[in-house]
């Protein structure tokens, strides 16, 4: 297979492999609230089992695609069965059964972007590329998530039962995809043990400061960002318009992806990122005060800021420590802490910030103190989420004062290692 070939075939599956999240978000909580009848409490535990599974299991996956499999053959497999079980979860009306498949869902589902950006990393060079082709990605979602809330409002009466086959066709689709795509294996021959693995990036203070940021990063923006769909329902929105949020969201990330690279060269990975946390901080006080749907909509353009210029750095950052052998392991660790850790710890305390919980008074009362108005809980969720960000902004400024005082910290802006 060609260059120019080869790479054409990453665009189509980062194209087509995000389109599943388009049907996910947000109308896989739609459905949770509308057809199941579930909670926003009960929802956000649901929400949780990723941040669990990717705590119990994601470092697994990694260490398996690096030391003794092959990481396309995993990618196929988990790609298709995740498709199949989320289909399943369409079915299911009872809370605990659906508590049980979502959660072997969850399993497949969370190291396959991992998955297609380990595939990615093994061709020498393609670090350069993977913002412009991560930009395909948006767009593959873009296209999926405005068609269903087309579908949803003008052909079902709202309801969004077909995101699930359409969710589980796409995902074959990036399989067959997949399957095309060679793989050059840069595989370890002392077949370092899973702890060993593990050491090399953590023995590493950056490494541990960055992860910890990314913690507080993420733990605000995960169930907010799913949970938007809800706030703009409350206050009107229909399922276009909820969906239209998301859409023009993912729509600004695809010019930013795709000058993901030269924003790197230029300020370096960490700069960005610090940029990024203040940039959610005010994105999330400016839901908060929100008074109409179409309002948060226009805030959504943020969005392209607090997960595009975020997440393309955090992906590169970890690139660049992972060495020759650990590509997969160095992307899964990321999504343990990203949408494991994070994803778990911050949908739990959201929770209980947003449906009368035990941090709902505490949440209250901060506003109360700062002379804000009380908007109620789903609202204060946040203001919660806006304190988490600048958590994550101090943490990044500590990083950069690392980086000066001791150089060989933080690697030199642009470089990657093959």
């Amino acid at each position: 297979m060609s260059h120019g070939v080869r790479y054409a075939h990453f665009r189509a599956l980062y194209f087509v492999g995000q389109m599943p999240i388009g049907f996910y978000l947000p109308f896989f909580v739609l459905h949770l609230r509308d057809e199941v009848g579930l909670t926003p409490l009960q929802i956000s535990y649901v929400f949780s089992i990723g941040g669990l599974v990717m705590l119990l299991f994601q470092q697994a996956w990694g260490y398996a695609a690096d030391v003794w499999f092959s990481k396309r053959t995993l990618l196929i497999l988990t790609t298709v069965g995740s498709g199949l079980l989320f289909a399943v979860v369409g079915g299911i009306r009872d809370f605990s059964a659906l508590i049980s498949v979502y959660f072997f869902y969850t399993v497949l589902s969370t190291p396959v972007f991992q998955l297609q950006h380990a595939l990615l990393f093994t061709h020498e060079g393609s670090h350069h590329r993977f913002g412009g082709i991560r930009a395909y990605g948006s767009l593959g979602f873009v296209v999926a998530n405005m068609a269903a809330g087309i579908v949803a409002d003008r052909l079902t009466g709202g309801r969004v039962w077909f995101v699930f086959p359409a969710y589980l066709a796409t995902a074959i689709v990036a399989a067959l995809i997949a399957a095309r795509l060679p793989e050059r294996r840069h595989v370890n021959p002392h077949r370092p043990t899973f702890v060993a693995v593990q050491t090399f990036f953590m023995r590493r203070p950056e490494v541990a400061l960055f992860l910890m940021m990314v913690f507080f990063y993420q733990a605000a923006h995960s169930l907010s960002y799913a949970l938007q769909g809800l706030l703009m329902a409350g206050l009107g929105a229909d399922n276009r318009t909820i969906a239209m949020s998301y859409s023009l969201a993912a729509v600004l990330e695809i010019p930013v992806f795709f000058a993901a690279n030269r924003l790197i060269r230029r300020f370096g990975e960490m700069r960005l990122m610090a940029a990024a946390a203040a940039t959610q901080a005010v994105r999330w006080l400016l839901v908060w005060a929100a008074d109409t749907p179409q309002q948060i909509v226009m805030i959504s353009a943020l969005h392209a800021i607090t997960f595009g210029v975020f997440f393309a750095c955090a992906v590169s950052y970890m690139n660049t420590h992972a060495g020759p052998y650990y590509k997969a392991s160095a992307q899964t660790l990321l999504a343990l802490v990203y949408f494991g850790m994070a994803s778990l710890i911050g949908n739990l305390a959201g929770g209980q910030v947003m449906s009368g919980g035990i941090l709902a008074s505490f949440a209250s009362r901060a506003a109360a103190w700062i002379g804000l108005p009380d908007h109620g809980d789903l609202a204060n969720l946040y203001l919660f989420s806006a304190f988490l960000a600048v958590l994550a902004l101090v943490l990044a400024i500590a990083h950069l004062a690392l980086e000066r005082r001791e150089p060989h910290a933080g690697a030199s802006v642009g470089a990657h290692s093959d």
